[in-house]
């Protein structure tokens, strides 16, 4: 049977399971394309002063579209904002809600117009079964959660998903072809519940500190809270559910399972690292450049030269104010190159903490302590895990406390986000080239699906 959008929609919308009086509010949408217009087509306009976005597409029912605004259109003020940089206008993007009142200001034909209106529900996330949106309590805010369960209401094998480090959100309304959404819609197929959260600060999630401010402790008590909500879902069956951890997250997997005394069906991790992370870093500068065949001489005087940093940094929980009073590291950490992505107190997007309170925690002692049946994953050309190693180590760690209770395997032509791809040369020219997530689409491996379904199959006792 094939189900519609508007069907899909209708499920969502009256599903039994939607909480009445949630505190989180859906986002709105503009549903336009658009670039920055350029200052010779504002002094076109006769406003050589002002900043303004143009344009480029308009998407039916949603708030531009009602409001009357077509491609082409200059917008030049929304609400107490005018002159719109394009910084300004995406940050009033994230801040819109559904039926706020909202004032457009826009140009056509060199005329100002101006437009009243209610902003329209951004898109919404739709599946062959049920979507469900609700929140989970944290710190004074609140959790967006994003829930696909299989049509029906009995109790359901379930597994809940851990993103990696990352601060971007996992809802993919807008783009349903993420390799992310395949992967859920493909479990939801097969007949389980799917669980998702946002992390604080990030999509719906309200109330909460930035995701880029968390350290790890912080971010590792808003997945417990999460995973103790999951639990006590009325259509998740609590004998018969999994844990999914990508990248980073198949540590808090292990981390989650270990610290509650929980006993899922077992772990599924996609290139985890297990290493403390100082000694995964030093891999990050000696081993991964060897997949492109890097120099060694180069790689290793680069990788002597960060050694004392991240030695600083990680195991004596340095401050980056303290590591900038080095000579040699400020050199580093303010250099063209950026090796550590440093911004402003951050390192690869997430606070100086996260990384500290990261390599603090005891990974290979978590997985001993959880175990539990654990299927750990890896692709061919996972540039972030860089080798296989870590995958078999988790493994090996499992089998050491249970015997056969621990799997590796390897997806051959795969790399870090599920995506076929030739090599790790072929992955870094289409990052380089900017069309990485346009072929990450069409480029989906279905067999994570096979291999993770199969497993989980395996370990079901009911």
């Amino acid at each position: 049977m094939r189900f519609s959008v508007a069907f899909a929609f209708f499920i969502l919308l009256f599903s039994p399971f939607v909480t009445s009086a949630q505190h989180l509010r859906h986002k709105g949408s503009l549903g336009i394309s658009y670039v920055e217009a350029s200052d010779s087509l504002m002094s076109m306009q006769h406003l050589p002063d002002s900043h303004g976005i143009l344009v480029k597409s308009v998407m039916p029912e949603f708030t531009a579209a009602r409001l009357g605004i077509q491609a082409g259109d200059i917008l030049v003020s929304i609400n107490e904002t005018d002159s719109l940089y394009m910084f300004d206008f995406r940050k009033l993007e994230q801040e819109l809600y559904e039926q706020e009142p909202i004032s457009i200001t826009y140009i056509r034909n060199r005329k100002k117009v101006r437009a009243v209106g209610n902003v329209v529900a951004a898109p919404k996330e739709f599946s062959k079964g049920e979507v469900i949106y609700g929140e989970v309590p944290y710190q004074r805010g609140y959790l967006r959660s994003i829930v696909h369960k299989p049509l029906g209401s009995n109790r359901l094998p379930a597994i809940f998903y851990i993103q990696g480090h990352e601060c971007g959100s996992v809802h993919f309304a807008e783009d349903t072809l993420a390799p992310v959404k395949q992967l859920v819609d493909g479990w939801v197929s097969a007949g389980y519940v799917v669980f998702r959260i946002e992390k604080p600060g990030v999509g719906e999630s309200a109330g909460t500190k930035e995701c880029v401010r968390l350290s790890y402790e912080e971010e590792k008590a808003a997945f417990q809270n999460a995973f103790a909500a999951f639990k006590k879902l009325s259509f998740v069956d609590s004998t018969r559910y999994f844990l999914f951890g990508h990248s980073l997250g198949g540590a808090l997997a292990s981390l989650l399972v270990a610290q509650s005394g929980s006993k899922p069906m077992g772990i599924i991790t996609y290139g985890t690292v297990v290493k403390p992370w100082f000694e995964h870093m030093i891999d990050v500068y000696r081993q991964k450049p060897l997949l492109y065949q890097e120099s060694y001489q180069s790689i290793e005087a680069n990788t002597r030269m960060m050694i004392p940093l991240l030695y600083e940094w990680l195991v004596q929980a340095k401050t980056p104010t303290e590591l900038l009073q080095e000579p040699d590291f400020e050199a580093i950490l303010t250099s063209k190159e950026n090796p550590l992505s440093y911004h402003r107190g951050t390192f690869f997007g997430r606070s100086s903490a996260f990384f500290t309170e990261l390599q603090q925690q005891n990974l290979t002692q978590a997985l001993a302590q959880a175990s539990v049946p654990t299927l750990s994953l890896c692709g061919e050309f996972d540039s972030e895990a860089i080798s296989p190693e870590s995958a078999q180590s988790i493994a090996r760690i499992v089998n050491e406390v249970s015997p056969e209770l621990g799997t590796f395997k390897q997806l051959k032509g795969t790399d870090q986000h599920f995506i076929k791809v030739k090599s790790f040369v072929e992955a870094a020219q289409l990052q380089q080239s900017g069309q990485y997530m346009q072929y990450a689409r069409r480029h989906f491996n279905p067999e994570i699906l096979t291999e993770t379904v199969q497993w989980m199959k395996q370990h079901n006792r009911k």
